[in-house]
């Protein structure tokens, strides 16, 4: 179930933000594509929502999942795949501008917060995930960042 304070956010921040039926199958059809349930915290995130979000932090852009454009989070994800030889369970939740990524991890559906100088630490699984699942990570980023 997608955290309320998520959909709280969401609604206000974005309008028309749900997507439509004929863009949910084509959601539905990748996230089958890329090996995500749409019972998963993911799937049923991205099922639901057209993306393209940014939180009230001053942080990267939470991609789509299907767009006309590009990055989407398939695309994103094949660029860092080959880039930086990100193994196959992960998928790029946002792009890699600003030296660092949210890669989601498709095995244990923890989100990983990798920043590019700890490539050879995440590569050989020395880096442990910043959320344990999907859900945790999107709390964090769409609450609201504390006051200095």
């Amino acid at each position: 179930m997608i955290p309320s304070l998520v959909e709280e956010y969401i609604d206000i921040a974005y309008k028309n933000a749900i997507m439509s039926v004929d863009s949910r199958a084509s959601a539905i059809a990748v996230l089958h594509d890329l090996g995500i349930s749409v019972e998963s915290e993911f799937g049923e995130f991205y099922s639901k929502y057209r993306g393209g979000f940014i939180g009230p932090k001053p942080i990267s852009e939470l991609l789509k999942i299907i767009s006309e454009g590009i990055p989407t989070i398939p695309n994103q994800t094949e660029y860092v795949r080959n880039r930086y030889n990100i193994p196959a369970q992960y998928l790029a939740i946002t792009t890699d501008e600003g030296e660092g990524m949210y890669l989601y991890n498709k095995s244990d559906q923890a989100v990983y917060d990798l920043d590019i100088g700890y490539l050879d630490e995440f590569l050989n699984n020395k880096l442990p995930a910043r959320w344990s699942s999907f859900n945790e990570f999107l709390v964090w980023y769409f609450d609201s960042p504390e006051p200095d």
